[in-house]
């Protein structure tokens, strides 16, 4: 395995399961002995980095695993000019490569998808290349997933991101439809992007239930 490895963890949309794939991700990856650390660069509200600190016991400060926090739920460029607060893609740059120095895979969840503005002209996908990261990419299961997936990954290939694989998110509890039942498989075929695999929905979120559900996720690194 590729040691001091940065994965950055995107989305579809916002909302589409992220953090919790974050989470099974670091689980999973720990359960199999590697040495696994987290940032989430950018957070407007919400406690999520401090969330995947405590549940992934981490010992990492949690401003070196969140350099940039704005107090009101907007896209971060917005966020970040209300707080006065200016983004500069050093400090996560410095603070990747401290934490890099201690893990041997780093989990980096952004904030929304690839075009996210971290400023007026610097987006998730910039920052994406500045720390060559590989992604995966997050999606939802149901109606209208294959046009969002597709969107991104067509943009990821553009940028020449790399790709490690699309990870599907059921994040509720509900009888799955036709398109939940072949969404991923037709994603995968038109895309040639490798499915990872879905997260059930887990409950409750814990470290047991994780390990026990999502053995069956493709994860390779």
């Amino acid at each position: 395995m590729q040691k001091d490895k940065v994965i950055f963890i995107t989305g579809t949309d916002t909302g589409v399961g992220k953090t919790v794939a974050t989470l099974v991700l670091g689980a999973l990856l720990k359960a199999k002995g590697h040495d696994v650390g987290m940032m989430k660069p950018v957070q407007c509200a919400g406690h999520d980095a401090r969330y995947l600190q405590k549940t992934l016991k981490l010992k990492d400060d949690l401003k070196e695993i969140n350099p940039y926090y704005a107090p009101e739920a907007l896209s971060p460029h917005l966020a970040f000019k209300r707080a006065e607060i200016k983004f500069d893609q050093r400090q996560v740059k410095r603070a990747i490569k401290n934490l890099k120095s201690k893990h041997d895979i780093i989990l980096v969840e952004g904030a929304g998808g690839l075009l996210v503005p971290l400023t007026d002209n610097f987006y998730n996908a910039d920052l994406i290349a500045e720390l060559k990261a590989e992604i995966i990419i997050v999606s939802r299961l149901g109606l209208g997933t294959i046009n969002h997936t597709l969107l991104t990954i067509n943009e990821a290939k553009r940028r020449g991101l790399k790709i490690m694989g699309i990870l599907f998110s059921e994040n509720n509890f509900k009888r799955k439809g036709l398109p939940e039942k072949t969404n991923p498989q037709e994603i995968e075929r038109l895309s040639g992007v490798k499915m990872i695999g879905i997260i059930p929905y887990l409950k409750p979120l814990i470290q047991k239930n994780i390990l026990k559900q999502c053995q069956h996720l493709k994860l390779s690194v």
